[in-house]
């Protein structure tokens, strides 16, 4: 991986995962001299603690001197240290993530925010056979070793600014991956740190929400939100970008016309696939994507949801049968 280039008062720490190779990396990153603001801590994967510390070390700088965490959202590869640097310097860091993503970092185990009945009657609607149902339920149960919660984290919102003596950082908000995704804008040096928002090597996943009745916006849907999203920032001054996972980006605009278009096309395999036939959304997982990794049946269902949901409301596809499972088809 390329290394990321040196910017005054910025630690970009990246630390492997093993097992997860599309990420490549869970990058953190220190921002300010001294007392500085850390972005994202990676996952409480064996020995990314001392990685962390040691990186950090290598910057000059001290794992005390951190004054505050800020998530860019609420998953376990970007918040699952939290817990173990607070534990280490024995006091309670501010930690601050935006509203609609707190639930994640709060809940006793990942497992019951992500996969729990909600998740089970959407395997149910897709038609997703038990064996790999139970794969999903494993594999979302593996996360709860990934992290620690955080009991008494803090709320940010759009528009809100983390200074110290050498940097700001604006909150820019950027619902889509999940609802309270946020990119935060180090206005002095023009650097966008991004999250799973903007990743170079891949294309980030809006994920489909199993709760909308909990949300601000209880008609919410993941990848129009995103598109919006991907809008909001194209026409920020960003020198460089600074993803959650693998390399930085120099030039934000042609990444973001490159994801329009990934969208594009998955949009029209899902509709060609209900063309050809009637049937519960798992059973078109082969002709929409070309390799799915074992366990990734999840993922692989959410983005068939989500872009489902603007066919839906384009009049492009029709709900046949509610089921369980459910049947839909293309018109047109």
């Amino acid at each position: 991986m390329e290394p990321f280039p040196e910017v005054d008062n910025v630690c970009a720490i990246a630390i492997d995962l093993p097992g997860y190779a599309d990420l490549i990396t869970a990058n953190a990153y220190a921002v300010g001299s001294r007392a500085f603001t850390l972005i994202d801590t990676a996952p409480k994967f064996p020995g990314a603690f001392e990685t962390l510390k040691a990186r950090l070390e290598q910057c000059g700088r001290d794992l005390g001197e951190v004054e505050r965490i800020l998530f860019t959202h609420g998953h376990v590869d970007h918040f699952g240290l939290a817990a173990t640097i607070r534990k280490e310097l024995g006091r309670p860091v501010p930690c601050f993530i935006h509203a609609e993503d707190a639930r994640h970092v709060t809940a006793e185990t990942y497992r019951e925010t992500m996969f729990n009945e909600s998740g089970e009657r959407l395997m149910a609607m897709v038609d997703m056979p038990p064996e790999e149902v139970e794969k999903i339920s494993e594999r979302f149960s593996l996360f709860t070793s990934l992290c620690d919660p955080v009991l008494d984290v803090e709320t940010m919102e759009e528009g809100d600014v983390f200074a110290g003596e050498d940097y700001e950082l604006r909150v820019i908000h950027t619902p889509g991956h999940t609802p309270g995704t946020c990119c935060l804008y180090e206005t002095r040096r023009k650097i966008l740190y991004s999250g799973d928002h903007i990743i170079k090597h891949i294309t980030p996943n809006p994920l489909f929400e199993l709760r909308k009745e909990i949300l601000r916006n209880p008609d919410y849907q993941s990848l129009k939100e995103y598109i919006r999203s991907l809008e909001k920032i194209r026409e920020v001054d960003a020198r460089y970008v600074f993803p959650g996972h693998g390399e930085f980006i120099e030039d934000l605009p042609g990444l973001i016309s490159s994801y329009r278009g990934h969208h594009r096309e998955r949009m029209e395999r899902i509709w060609k696939a209900l063309k050809r036939q009637s049937r519960p959304l798992y059973h078109i997982i082969d002709e929409v994507f070309d390799f799915v990794p074992e366990y990734d049946g999840f993922l692989a269902i959410s983005e068939i949801m989500v872009h489902l949901e603007l066919l839906l409301e384009e009049g492009r596809v029709e709900l046949v049968d509610p089921g369980p499972p459910a049947y839909y088809r293309a018109i047109g």
